[in-house]
This record gives C-alpha cells, structure tokens and sequence, in this order.
C-alpha cells in the first residue's frame, strides 16, 4: 500500500463550540463545514486537547505522548525544551522515508523549544517592521500582505491599516506552506508538513476584510469592540490584573469580545482553506489531512480570560477533523484526544510508534480522555489580590474524562464533575466514579517531573517581550 501524504493544521485558541460542527449559531468554519461533508472525513464530536496552551499541546501532538512525560510546560513557563531523549513524530516520520516541513508563526513551535526537531524544512516567521527592509521571500511575502490589506481597506484608516498588517501572521505561514508544497518539495518521497495558524489568538483583531461578520446590532459598534479587546488583552500583566481583581463586564461587552473572537476563527478557516487546496491539487497520492486546534479559549468562565488555570471544557474541548482515514473505527461521539492523532499519523506512515501514548483512531477503545496543566503561577495574580485563587489547584494537575465525568487532581486533592456542569465538585455523590477514574492513572503511568532537569528553552530579547505581550511570561 502507498504511504499517504500527511498535511496538519493546528489552530490557535479555538473552542469547539465556537463552530457550527458542534452546533454553534454562527458560520464560522465554512470550508471546514465543506470538508467533513465528503465521505472519508471524520468529525470528532469529543476531541479533546492535550492541555490548555500551546507549548505542552504542540509537544503532544508532536511527540505522541501526555505532558507529564514530554515536561514542555510542566513548569508552566516553558521554559526547557523538550527531552533529548523523546523521538518526535516528525524524527519517526523522516526515518521512515518522509519529508517533513514545519511552519509556525509561534515562538513555542521553533528551536526555542526543540519541537522544531527533526523537521527537513522549519520555518518560523513573524510579521515585523524589518520584514519590509529586505529582499528575500518573506520581505515579498509581508509586502503583498500590506498590499491586500490596503485593498481591503479603501478609506486608508492608518490605524486599522497598522492593526491589519501586524495581524499578517497567518498571511505569512500560509504562503511559506505553499510554496514549499509547490517548489521545496521533491514530489520523490510522501510527505508531512505541519502548519501552525496563529488565530484566533487574543487580542482577536481580524483583518478589516472580516469584520463583516460583525453584528450590525451589537451593543458595541466594531470600533468600540476593538478599543475593548485592545485594553483588555494589552498584556501579561494587565489581563492578570483584570482577572484578579474581578471581571466587571457587562454582557454586551462579552458579546462583542465573541464576535471579533468568531470573526478571526473566519479567518483562520480561509487559511486553511487555502493551504490545504494547494496540497490536495500538488498531491500525487493520497492525502491525509488533519485539523484541530491546540486549546481553546475562556470567556469568564471561573473568572478567568485567556488560556490559563483550569482543564475546562471551553479549554480542552477542540474542533478534531480527519480526512482520507478509512475504517475510523468508533462512533463520531466516542473520545479522542491529540495522542491518538499522533499515533494514527505515525501507524498510517508505516513509522514506529513504540512510546506513544495514544492509539490508532482505526481500534475500538477510546473510553477515556486525558489533559493536564502545569504548575499554576497563582502568584501572580495575588500581586493584585492576595486572597485569590483559593479554588484553583497549583501544582500540575491531570482531567481524566470520559463522555459523561471528568475528574481533576493533583495527587493530593481531586475534584469530580458532571459533564456539561464544571461548577459543582460531585465526589462526595459519586465517589465510585472518582476511583474508577483516578485508577486510569496509574494504569497510564501518570507521573510528574518537575520540568527543571533539562536544556533550557532560548528565546532572544524580542520573543520574550512578544511572549510578556501575551501574558505567557511575567
């Protein structure tokens, strides 16, 4: 049987019940919609991320294994790469005769970090005034960025001109994977390209062109909308702040904050869109494509904005679309999480898959899900408030869930839910649910590290002041 060609895309910060594949009211997701409709797509109706930030979700995806053994965030700062010794899907994947190609927009998915490993081709970009002083291909790049944001803005506003070309990330890794499907890749071997798009990540400021989707008759217009999620996502230390001392917004606030979040998940789908029709009309063989995305994002949920503290479904519960896997073995509403992707990947590759933690989507089985969060940096937030966050765990915690539960703890103390309900701690009522679940522990082999024995992670000067920007570092 001829290995497939394997594209993956991950989306930033996007919730599954912000798509209309799980019901949502608002046609965010229109290509996505168009692609489970064809007969060899799958939509997981349970797809469950590996964490709720991009550091330790990327390192499952792209090393098939839980947080606790890949440690990329057990520290909650990422601040050490992966380990030495940890084969990545992309190593196995090369081994087994494939170009591998990764783009990425996000400081975490670069050598910073080491997921960066043992991709053929890498290639992190970021939208920069220097971008424009050079003549190489992501200068020609940037510059036809600018040029379709000026078209799509005819009344020449400077300032949402500025905010649309600082928002060209996505413009950038969609270019990169396109050429390099069309000119870097030999077409000799199959292929696996792996591409990270940046939205919706907050501050949620869509390109102009995409602020149609905003309602007409919201309580904000799209400006005022803007000048919130500005003030509110300015930094680290100002969203930190805000949830610390209490979120005082109103619902017509909230609202708008949602809106300019949906219209960036449209523009993450044209994105998409985009780059997986050029690897389906470059494809001489069959091609796998998988979408998902790394985390989600919270709305007030426990108080909180952002990706931060808690396992909660708004963080945990992601889009998941397959396309070209024959025979996925249980039903759309049955568990599946980011390993089992991996481990998918890796069995459809022909590459070994000794170590992974997941399992073939093709075998009947998934009954559980896990994620888990590292340590939590409640100190932060008791800068503002020193009685805050008595509710929240802050040493690494792992959910274990099924359809119906989730259950959370952190070696010490647990927690039960009842699924939708993360309000209401259930295990003094179902204590025989709890056990059951904390035993999927130790049948994993769930143990921490405390993520401070490896190589550091090296960000330069202006990555770290990117990162402080979004309230990743202090």
């Amino acid at each position: 049987m001829e290995r497939p060609n394997v594209l993956w895309i991950t989306l930033e910060s996007v919730r599954a019940d912000h798509t209309p594949l799980y019901g949502y009211g608002r046609n965010t997701t229109p290509y996505l919609h168009s692609l489970c409709e064809r007969e060899d797509a799958t939509l997981f109706e349970n797809g469950i991320a590996a964490s709720i930030w991009t550091p330790p979700s990327s390192a499952s995806m792209l090393t098939g294994t839980h947080l606790s053994t890949h440690d990329l965030g057990t520290d909650g700062k990422a601040g050490y790469k992966i380990p030495d010794g940890l084969e990545t899907l992309p190593e196995r994947l090369s081994e087994a005769g494939y170009e591998t190609a990764l783009f990425s927009s996000n400081s975490f998915l670069s050598a910073a970090t080491g997921l960066d490993r043992g991709f053929d081709y890498s290639k992190f970009v970021r939208m920069t005034p220097s971008n424009f002083a050079g003549i190489d291909e992501v200068a020609r790049d940037s510059w036809r960025c600018l040029f379709d944001r000026v078209l799509a803005n005819p009344t020449l506003d400077l300032g949402r001109l500025r905010q649309d070309v600082r928002d060209g990330k996505n413009d950038l890794v969609r270019d990169q994977a396109r050429r390099w499907l069309k000119r870097r890749w030999s077409g000799t071997s199959p292929f696996f390209a792996y591409a990270h798009v940046f939205s919706p990540h907050h501050p949620y400021l869509p390109p102009s062109r995409y602020l149609d989707a905003y309602p007409s008759d919201a309580p904000l217009d799209v400006e005022e909308a803007c000048s919130l999620v500005s003030d509110l996502y300015a930094d680290g230390e100002e969203m930190t702040r805000r949830v610390a001392t209490g979120l005082d917004l109103t619902d017509g606030e909230w609202e708008a904050i949602r809106s300019l979040y949906d219209a960036e998940i449209r523009f993450a789908d044209r994105t998409t869109h985009e780059i997986i029709e050029t690897a389906r009309s470059r494809s001489d063989r069959d091609l796998v494509i998988v979408v998902t995305a790394d985390h989600g994002d919270l709305f007030g949920e426990y108080g909180l904005l952002s990706h931060d503290l808690v396992c909660h479904d708004g963080l945990v519960k992601v889009p998941m679309v397959t396309a070209g896997i024959d025979d996925i073995a249980d039903g759309p509403n049955e568990l599946s999480q980011h390993v089992d992707l991996s481990y998918t990947i890796g069995a459809l590759a022909g590459a070994s898959t000794e170590g992974f933690e997941g399992r073939d989507l093709r075998e009947p089985g998934r009954r559980y899900a896990i994620s888990q969060r590292g340590v939590a940096d409640l100190e932060a937030y008791r800068e503002h408030d020193p009685d805050f966050g008595s509710e929240f765990f802050e040493d690494p915690i792992t959910a274990v869930r099924t359809t119906e539960h989730k259950y959370v703890t952190d070696g010490r103390s647990e927690r039960l839910y009842r699924l939708p309900d993360e309000s209401q701690d259930r295990l003094a009522d179902e204590p025989e649910t709890a056990s059951e679940l904390a035993a999927v522990l130790e049948r994993e082999g769930i143990e921490w590290s405390r993520g401070d024995d490896g190589e550091r992670s090296e960000f330069d000067d202006e990555t770290r002041g990117r990162l402080r920007d979004l309230g990743y570092i202090q």
